[in-house]
């Protein structure tokens, strides 16, 4: 099952709003650039992506398969030559789980050969997904037979499997050179193939409809509070939108460079004040093994908005946000991953200086797959954003549960649930320290079948409930919309 989305977490620090208030003695409406949050979208998770699926081709052999017999272990030990005669076919066509039979029998023997039991050894560490250690075996073997056709294969299946790219096709590319079959050529080639693949460009981009009934986060008609009445709530109509493209340079030794660019943003064309657009570019260096990857990434956004209720049809300038991300990922076990993730920022805005200011995220997700159609998400982060004005300043705490399902008939599912709790550190103009117990959740459906020009259209509901001590941020909205998204 390809998990599309993922978990590895990216931020999106949404910018707090107060204003500087004349007091009367009659209620005034309190507008949404006075409101610490405009129903901005919170900082989006996304799974981490799936390894490229490794060939499991094996080379070709010149030697014909004698007919099998059964013997047990005890009476093979007692033939030596058989022994050895088993084990070398073996070794040469990395078989893992004949060497594991045959190598401790061999082992047994009174005289072995050093070579083949070092080649056995890294047979079975490669099988144990111990890439290092075999790597070291193979390295090993090949300095002292370097012209072992079948040792320089095997090494550069591990090194593929352990993404040390250029070292897999400097091997690979040694190996095509060699006086070898047709048939080995082309299982080189497709070797050579995927690892070029791996350092391609990828993009990936998404559209959704939205129908939103409170694009501005109302609280309930008629709220007041200390002589201000809220805000009326306002509809809107458009489209959701994402884009992103990565690139990725393998160095050696395992390192990489990368490159990485993403917008997303929304489009209403019936109250165009709130249309608003992100961009983000990234670049770094990364370390990258078959269980693991590190990345630290420099980066910069930019956002654009309509403004808001008092703003326009027109995008301006709105705010950036620069700092350095560190992205960290490790399979513990064949179905289980932890991803980690560290981001700091300095965020600067056009014309509301008083929300200058650092901002802090640390993120991490746990992911585990009990089988190839379904998978569970757990996760925790937290957020810390230290605004020029404290009243716009807050940390929040998020914990999320996700589970994915492929059902029977073509269907599949995905659940998602969050809670969070955001504590600002000062009053703000109605005197309030604002404390929140934010929830969420969200549903989607879609039939795998049902897809057009490679895209499967998903149908999600999404809900938002914000528990305020102060009832100008209490709400909930109800959202169903249509989106669809593809990666190529």
């Amino acid at each position: 099952m390809r998990i599309n989305h993922s978990f590895l977490v990216s931020l999106a620090v949404l910018p707090i709003f107060s204003g500087l208030f004349t007091g009367t003695a009659q209620a005034q409406t309190v507008t949404t650039e006075q409101a610490p949050r405009l129903g901005l979208d919170e900082p989006k998770f996304q799974v981490a992506q799936p390894q490229l699926p490794q060939p499991t081709l094996q080379a070709p052999s010149a030697v014909s398969q004698p007919k099998s017999i059964s013997i047990s272990k005890e009476e093979l030990a007692k033939y030596p030559e058989l022994v050895l005669r088993a084990l070398l076919p073996a070794l040469m066509q990395n078989n893992a789980d004949g060497v594991a039979l045959l190598l401790p029998i061999y082992q047994a023997q009174g005289k072995t050969d050093p070579v083949l039991v070092t080649w056995g050894e890294a047979i079975l560490a490669q099988q144990q997904q111990d890439y290092a250690y075999s790597l070291s075996l193979y390295r090993t073997l090949f300095a002292k037979n370097p012209n072992l056709i079948p040792v320089r294969y095997q090494m550069a299946q591990v090194l593929y499997l352990n993404n040390d790219n250029e070292a897999a096709r400097d091997q690979f590319e040694k190996l095509r050179t060699e006086n070898v079959s047709p048939a080995f050529v082309q299982l080189i080639d497709q070797y050579l193939t995927a690892i070029n693949r791996r350092d391609q460009w990828t993009f990936q981009g998404g559209l959704s409809y939205l129908n939103e009934a409170n694009v501005n986060n109302a609280p309930k008609a008629g709220t007041q509070v200390k002589g201000w009445k809220a805000w009326q709530s306002e509809k809107a109509e458009g489209i959701g939108y994402n884009l992103g493209a990565d690139k990725k340079w393998s160095l050696q030794h395992g390192f990489f460079s990368k490159v990485s660019l993403s917008g997303y943003g929304r489009y209403y064309w019936d109250n165009k004040k709130y249309n608003e657009f992100n961009a983000r570019i990234s670049v770094g260096l990364g370390y990258q093994t078959a269980r693991s990857e590190v990345t630290l990434m420099p980066f910069t956004e930019r956002r654009w908005y309509g403004g808001g209720a008092s703003g326009s049809d027109s995008l301006k300038r709105f705010s950036q946000n620069s700092g350095l991300r560190l992205d960290f990922s490790y399979w513990l076990a064949p179905r289980w991953q932890i991803s980690t993730a560290l981001e700091y920022g300095e965020q600067r805005y056009v014309t509301r200086k008083h929300l200058n200011g650092n901002n802090y995220f640390w993120s991490n997700t746990l992911l585990y797959m009990p089988s190839s159609d379904q998978y569970w998400v757990v996760g925790a982060d937290y957020s810390r954003d230290n605004a020029r004005h404290k009243d716009n300043a807050y940390q929040r705490k998020n914990i999320r549960l996700g589970w994915g399902q492929e059902w029977m008939g073509g269907i599949s599912t995905r659940i998602t649930l969050n809670y969070a709790t955001r504590q600002y550190k000062a009053a703000d103009f109605t005197g309030i320290r604002q404390k929140n117990d934010e929830y969420g959740a969200q549903f989607s459906i879609w039939h795998r079948n049902l897809h057009f020009w490679g895209i499967t259209p998903r149908v999600t509901w999404s809900y938002t409930k914000i528990d305020s001590n102060n009832p100008f941020y209490s709400y909930d909205k109800n959202r169903v919309y249509l989106e669809v998204s593809k990666r190529f």
